[in-house]
C-alpha cells in the first residue's frame, strides 16, 4: 500500500526565540534563504520558511537522501520539485490564513493542495465582491456559492473559500496556475465540510463531463479549510483517508540537519522586520 502524508503547521502560533529561528533558516538552501529574505513581513517569513521545512522533512524521511543531501530545484512553472532525482514521491505545499501544509505521496502522482481561512477581508459589500469575481465560477458553483436566499454570509464567504481551495489544488495538481477558464472547472459538492472528518465525495466536470480526479477536503479548525486533488495514471486513486496531523517545532525539525553556518546578521534583520501590515 502506497503512503500518504498529510502535514498541517501553524505557523501563527510559533513565535520563534533567535536560536530557534536561526537553526530554523539555516536547515534550507542558502538560495531559499534569500528568497526568505525578500519578504517585507515575519509573517510570510514564517509561513514559507514552515512550507520549505515540511518539504525536506517529507523527503527525508520517505526517502533514502541524507537531509542535507537533498537539493530542491524548481520546474518551469516555478513548482518545487527535486533535482535530479529518479525517486517516485509526490508533494505540494501551500501556506494561506494561519497555516502551512504539505501532502505528500510515495508513488508517482498529480498532486496539488490548497488551504483557505474561510474569512473575507476585502473592504467592499460582499455582493459586489461576488460580481467582480463572477468570471472564475460556473453558474452552477455560482448556485453552491450563494445558497438560498436564507444564506448567511458567512456560509457564503465559506462556501467560497471552498470552492476556490478545490480549484487551486486541482490547477496545482496539474501544474499550470490560476491561468485558465476557471469557469471550465467546474465543482459540484455533495456533503458539508464537518470537523475530524475526511470529505471525499466532491466531483469534477469539465465542459459537461465527469473528470476521474479524487478530491480530499477537511477542516484544520473551524476557521481553515483544505484541499488535496490526486489522479493517478489518468484515474482517481482511493483515499487512504489520512486526515492532516498538526506538527509543532520539534517534530518539524526532529532530524534537520543545518546546510550552511547561522547568520546573526540574517536574523538580525528578520527580527528588525515587522510581524504584519
Amino acid at each position: 500500500m502506497s503512503q500518504s502524508v498529510r502535514w498541517a503547521f501553524n505557523w501563527k502560533e510559533w513565535s520563534p526565540n533567535e536560536k530557534e529561528f536561526s537553526h530554523a533558516i539555516s536547515c534550507v538552501q542558502l538560495e531559499e534563504k534569500e528568497r526568505l529574505d525578500r519578504f517585507v513581513f515575519r509573517k510570510d517569513v514564517r509561513a514559507s520558511l514552515i512550507g520549505r521545512l515540511l518539504m525536506r522533512k517529507f523527503v527525508n524521511e520517505y526517502t533514502h537522501i541524507p537531509y542535507d543531501k537533498i537539493v530542491f530545484t524548481r520546474d518551469k512553472n516555478n513548482k518545487p520539485i527535486l533535482k535530479n532525482s529518479a525517486i517516485n514521491i509526490s508533494f505540494n505545499v501551500s501556506h494561506q490564513g494561519y497555516y502551512s501544509v504539505l501532502a505528500g505521496e510515495v508513488r508517482d502522482v498529480l498532486l496539488g493542495v490548497d488551504i483557505m481561512k474561510l474569512e473575507y477581508t476585502g473592504g467592499k459589500q460582499l455582493s459586489e465582491f461576488f460580481r467582480i469575481m463572477n468570471r472564475n465560477f460556473s453558474s452552477s458553483e455560482w448556485e453552491e456559492i450563494r445558497g438560498s436566499t436564507t444564506c448567511m454570509e458567512v456560509e457564503q464567504i465559506s462556501m467560497f473559500c471552498r470552492h476556490w481551495a478545490l480549484k487551486e489544488s486541482f490547477v496545482k495538481a496539474l501544474g499550470i496556475g490560476i491561468v485558465t477558464d476557471l469557469r471550465t472547472i467546474d465543482f459540484k459538492t455533495n456533503s458539508k465540510l464537518v470537523p475530524n472528518r475526511l470529505v471525499c465525495d466532491t466531483v469534477l466536470y469539465q465542459k459537461g463531463n465527469k473528470q476521474n480526479w479524487l478530491f480530499e477536503e477537511s477542516l484544520l479548525d473551524s476557521e481553515h479549510c483544505v484541499a488535496v486533488a490526486l489522479q493517478e495514471n489518468g484515474i482517481a486513486p482511493k483515499s487512504q483517508n489520512k486526515m492532516f496531523e498538526l506538527l509543532d517545532y520539534n517534530k518539524l525539525l526532529v532530524n534537520a540537519i543545518p546546510m550552511h553556518s547561522e547568520d546573526e546578521q540574517y536574523v538580525k534583520k528578520y527580527f528588525s522586520k515587522n510581524e504584519k501590515p
